[in-house]
């Protein structure tokens, strides 16, 4: 029989209907086997449950330490002579010495300026009088506070022969006293104040710096 195309209902009530979860399924499938294809990112360190550990800092450079040893006349001259190559400044001092004590920091901050560059600095303590029930070793514990006070981390010397013997070795009056080896091993200056006739002549740190300063130049050109 033929359907009056006035009848639209008639043509609907005719058509096959699909259920609306079939629709559904229909439009969600192509979507469902496109993720299914993907390939799966690799895992972070919470999907894995691994804990995130962050590096640990650099352990710092524990302090230098100061320290005392005992050499006699012989032996500082050897430790100089070690050092050939670079400028040596060896300070001689002693606890019971005003203007040495004076001076002393200058020596520290000669070493933490130049020590990188070259310079080698020593003190040497003339502290030991030669008293025979008393060896050099027992003027450590006098003269290691003072050292410590400053920060003085370089070969720090109690000279093993005694204050007297030291000057007439050294041809030196009294301390204080600065001896500067340039880098050839030999002797460039020796401040002391033997010859000055008031405070305002004394050798300063200054005075032994600017010679550093010129050997260390002197090497480079």
């Amino acid at each position: 029989m033929l359907v009056s195309p006035t009848h639209p209902e008639k043509i609907a009530k005719d058509l096959p209907v699909k259920p609306l979860r079939h629709i559904a399924l229909a439009v969600m499938l192509p979507g469902l086997l496109a993720v299914g294809c993907a390939k799966p990112s690799a895992p972070g360190p919470s999907d894995t449950g691994e804990a995130t550990v962050a590096p640990k800092p650099a352990a710092a450079a524990p302090p230098k330490e100061v320290t005392v040893r005992v050499l006699d006349y012989e032996g500082i001259r050897m430790l100089v002579e070690s050092q050939r190559g670079k400028v040596v400044v060896v300070d001689y001092w002693a606890t019971d010495c005003p203007p040495c004590l004076k001076e002393f920091p200058g020596l520290v901050d000669l070493d933490r300026q130049y020590a990188d560059q070259g310079v080698v600095c020593v003190s040497v303590s003339l502290d030991y009088i030669g008293l025979p029930n008393k060896p050099a070793a027992d003027y450590i514990p006098q003269v290691k506070p003072f050292l410590e006070k400053f920060g003085a981390t370089f070969d720090n010397v109690l000279a093993g022969d005694d204050v007297d013997t030291m000057l007439e070795k050294l041809k030196l009056g009294s301390p204080p006293a600065v001896y500067v080896y340039a880098q050839d091993g030999t002797l460039a200056k020796r401040f002391d104040n033997s010859s000055v006739s008031s405070e305002e002549d004394a050798f300063t740190y200054a005075d032994v710096e600017s010679l550093v300063v010129e050997l260390l130049a002197a090497n480079h050109r």
